[in-house]
């Protein structure tokens, strides 16, 4: 008994001396958290790590806007409401429950009595935190704080609000890749490369852990207010953009294509006033997921026939009206046979585009520049800067390609090959920044997306038009090359859609594609590059069409030319004075005896000009043989010789033109 007895005290006193122990530990460990700086700054970091942190707060970003001012996208707060089941008082909760369910079914149409199994499981197993609803406006916000037992607060009726910025399109689909987006460290469109401005600065708040891995804010005086981003003003015209977009997805629905782009550009500013990218997806609908017009470089085809004859032309190897021996439709050039759609016999420079001759270009550049191919690539890669990023601000911009004369890879028949549209690589934009500098009388600007950078509706900066090449022909050169594209349109591979309201210049281009694939139909890239209207231009546009069906259709003129048509009329009906006064100024100069023009080839004398349209009467002056000179644009005013003078081949005449 007395040995247990020991026993039973000694046991005793080893967990007295334990405890004893224990609490000078403790003891020590209090007395050197308060008075040990670091050991007490270590146990707060854990404390805080744990249990709390800080949290940034989203700032509201910026809001992007089309040219006149619409909203294109915006981000809207948008909160989810929670409950903390301990904090909710259980007499709020026997009273006022079915009161709370009931308006809670009311707003948002669940039964009643899944909310009230949901709060009595939280409040049973004291959920710090159990989500309600999400994705509230405010207006739903301030009514759920008057519901019952939630207008308590957070404290007495336990309800947790959490907001959150969602980013929203007003324009849906028809720009989507354009106006683009930021997740995570991916940069897409307008969103992506202005982030920095629209993105605003957060601010910063302190949380407390909650059950479930969820966090709520404390509401303490050390927040931080977050600093809204600024706003962004596009050269975006919502009009065009429709249209754009619209015409687009009929014409590549009509003819089964793969993917389509277009983009319209104001001449005088270079500002991309519609922009529209469709790549057909899996159930056979269209949507606008890829920016092609920036991020697809490929072989041109046609349309860069422009190049290689104003590249020509302003080198004075040729004229307008110099002849070119086509033959049948085949030309063999360098142990390679060059074929045109059909023979055309002997045309000048001038028909060499109207009818898009392969050969006709091709002879033209080989016999001026195979001894020195470096001064006809020059010109395209270094003067008209081609073979450069127009380092535009929509990231993912394609890098184009011109072959170098000095590399291995460089073959005789590569000159031929470049200037009717294959061994090179360029994007859609790149294109039409060589043709809208062609309408701006040779002065080559760089495509504008953005016109401002605004905050709080003050304008911080304003982008000015930006010259990418000043001049990049003679004055005489590019109103020749204007008067050559007029007449594509007028008579050439454009005129399918030539209409008399709507004067407009170009180019079609019809490129084969994936040519070096085995056992596969042969496919095509469909498009044309122009402006309008002719005589006084105030758009550029350019049409891609990749893959249609080919029993539908694939040349340029006919498939992409409906969607540069249907651009054209919604300008017509929005800005009608622009076309009337070319048309009204056209009609009051004509000669009231010349009622159509008809000159044959075969023309005896010359006949009266005035009033005609330039590119009309210099094409029919040069398939009649004669060398023209002239000054202006418009419509011939004088003509140097006089009507009814006999007509010798081989003679000069000088036309002066005018708008007025």
């Amino acid at each position: 008994m007395i040995r247990d007895r020991k026993e039973i005290l000694l046991k005793g006193y080893v967990i007295a001396a334990l405890l004893i122990i224990m609490g000078v530990g403790v003891l020590y460990n209090l007395l050197n958290l308060q008075f040990n700086q670091e050991e007490r700054e270590k146990f707060e970091e854990f404390a805080q790590r744990t249990n709390f942190r800080e949290a940034e707060i989203p700032a509201q970003r910026g809001n992007l806007y089309a040219a006149d001012g619409s909203l294109l996208a915006t981000s809207v707060r948008k909160y989810d409401i929670a409950i903390d089941g301990m904090s909710m008082r259980q007499e709020l909760i026997d009273r006022d429950l079915n009161a709370l369910c009931d308006s809670l079914q009311a707003m948002f149409g669940k039964p009643s009595k899944e909310y009230a199994k949901t709060i009595l499981f939280a409040k049973a197993n004291d959920k710090q935190y159990q989500r309600i609803e999400k994705g509230l406006n405010y207006t739903d916000l301030e009514r759920i704080k008057n519901f019952p037992i939630f207008k308590e607060g957070q404290i007495k009726g336990g309800l947790i609000v959490e907001d959150r910025l969602v980013r929203e399109r007003s324009v849906k689909d028809i720009g989507a890749r354009t106006l683009g987006y930021v997740k995570d460290s991916l940069r897409v469109g307008l969103e992506g490369a202005y982030n920095s401005l629209l993105a605003g600065i957060n601010g910063k708040r302190f949380e407390q852990r909650m059950g479930g891995g969820n966090w709520r804010p404390i509401n303490i005086n050390a927040e931080v207010e977050a600093e809204e981003g600024y706003d962004v003003v596009t050269t975006i015209d919502i009009g065009l953009q429709n249209v754009a977009y619209n015409s687009l997805y009929k014409q590549l629905e009509e003819f089964k294509a793969q993917h389509g782009t277009v983009v319209v550009m104001e001449v005088a500013t270079g500002e991309v006033k519609a922009i529209a990218n469709l790549l057909r997806m899996e159930d056979g609908s269209y949507a606008d997921v890829q920016n092609f017009a920036v991020g697809e470089a490929a072989e041109p085809g046609s349309t860069i026939k422009t190049m290689s004859l104003l590249a020509a032309l302003d080198d004075g190897v040729v004229d307008t009206a110099t002849m070119v021996s086509t033959g049948g439709g085949r030309f063999r050039l360098h142990n390679r046979n060059i074929s045109d759609t059909r023979g055309y016999g002997n045309i000048n420079v001038r028909q060499v585009l109207e009818k898009s001759s392969n050969i006709g270009t091709a002879k033209i550049v080989d016999q001026y520049y195979i001894r020195t191919p470096e001064k006809f690539m020059n010109k395209l890669a270094k003067t008209w800067k081609l073979g450069e990023p127009l380092e535009v601000d929509i990231p993912g911009e394609a890098q184009p390609f011109l072959p170098n004369p000095d590399l291995k890879s460089w073959s005789k028949q590569s000159l031929s090959s470049v200037s009717f549209g294959y061994e090179s690589k360029l994007t859609p934009l790149q294109i039409l920044t060589f043709y809208n500098g062609i309408a701006n009388d040779g002065v080559m600007l760089k495509p504008l997306f953005v016109k401002e950078i605004r905050r709080r509706g003050e304008v911080v900066k304003a982008f000015e038009p930006e010259v990418r090449v000043k001049k990049m022909a003679a004055d005489s050169t590019i109103k020749k090359m204007q008067n050559m594209l007029a007449s594509v349109v007028l008579r050439g591979t454009g005129r399918a859609f030539y209409n008399e309201k709507y004067l407009a210049a170009g180019k079609t281009g019809t490129a084969r594609v994936e040519y070096w694939v085995k056992d596969q139909p042969m496919q095509y890239r469909a498009s044309f590059a122009g402006y309008f209207p002719a005589d006084e231009p105030k758009y550029s546009c350019i049409v891609v069409i990749h893959k249609p069906s080919p029993r539908k259709g694939y040349y340029g003129g006919s498939v992409a030319g409906p969607v540069f048509h249907a651009l054209m009329e919604k300008v017509y009906v929005s800005t009608p004075k622009i076309y009337q006064d070319s048309l009204q100024t056209h009609h009051e100069r004509k000669a009231p005896l010349v009622r159509k023009l008809e000159m044959k080839p075969d023309a005896k004398v010359i006949p009266d000009l005035r009033g005609k349209k330039a590119y009309e009467a210099i094409a029919a002056l040069e398939n009649a043989g004669l060398h023209v000179s002239y000054t202006g644009n418009g419509v011939v005013t004088e003509q140097s010789v006089s009507p009814g003078t006999a007509l010798r081949r081989n003679s000069k005449i000088h036309l002066t033109m005018s708008h007025l």
